[in-house]
């Protein structure tokens, strides 16, 4: 390992997403050896696909701060240093949301968390996406345009997403309890121009979940934008100045 990456990032997938989406993002980290991206798995798909889904919101959280829990613990014995988050929509709420448990049951918090194109739970309307039919879903994802048309054709492909997507769907409906939830570190949130999904008020409101300074940095395009700004959220996540 090169001595001079001490950063871990622990990224959080965007609804009906595995960790794939962040391969790219991984294997140019990995390339330059700046730090080290590890995107954060979800029972139920792509490398844990063999264990149940976990459809009950604290319980998902509280998986997932164990696993990043147990990881960090073995990075330290690596030799890096200091960790951060990174989620987009979906998993820009879980991302703090895991962040506050790590805080409440390990007594430790990010250097900071980057927060990308994400309604903050006292914003997020009511939620019954999850009780669409698949076609529902499939049309959804087609006009999102976050999924490849050579994916979104093939029904073999096709279907996990859609299952994915739904349970994801559950989750993102008990977002609304997480309105009293808040961290102690800093928030660096990303805003879209063109997000039909999430406000500049939306991304501006996330202010009330910390204790500690937010920043807030605008990109160019749609809901999705952040995949096609590798160079803006690469410089985000390498940081040495924030928090």
């Amino acid at each position: 390992m090169n001595t001079d990456c001490r950063r871990v990032i622990y990224a959080f997938p965007h609804a009906g997403a595995t960790t794939a989406i962040y391969r790219p993002w991984l294997n140019d980290l990995m390339a330059t050896q700046s730090a080290i991206l590890h995107p954060v798995a979800i029972p139920g798909r792509g490398a844990l696909a063999k264990e149940p889904e976990i459809h009950d919101l604290d319980s998902l959280l509280e998986r997932l701060a164990a696993d990043i829990w147990a990881d960090w613990q073995q990075k330290q014995a690596q030799g890096i240093t200091e960790w951060i988050t990174f989620g987009h929509s979906f998993g820009g709420v879980l991302s703090l949301a895991v962040g506050q448990a790590l805080m409440r049951n390990y007594g430790t918090s990010p250097l900071f968390g980057v927060v990308s194109s994400a309604v903050p739970p006292h914003r997020q309307f009511t939620d019954k996406r999850h009780e669409w039919t698949d076609e529902q879903l499939i049309q959804k994802t087609k006009e999102d345009r976050g999924t490849p048309d050579a994916i979104l054709n093939e029904p073999a492909l096709i279907k996990p997403i859609i299952r994915q997507l739904r349970n994801d769907y559950l989750i993102r409906s008990q977002f609304p309890l997480l309105g009293n939830r808040s961290v102690n570190y800093p928030l660096v949130l990303v805003s879209a121009t063109h997000d039909k999904y999430v406000t500049l008020a939306d991304m501006e409101a996330w202010k009330l979940y910390t204790s500690n300074d937010i920043s807030l940095i605008r990109i160019e395009g749609d809901h999705f934008a952040v995949y096609q700004h590798w160079d803006v959220i690469k410089q985000i996540l390498l940081d040495k100045t924030t928090g």
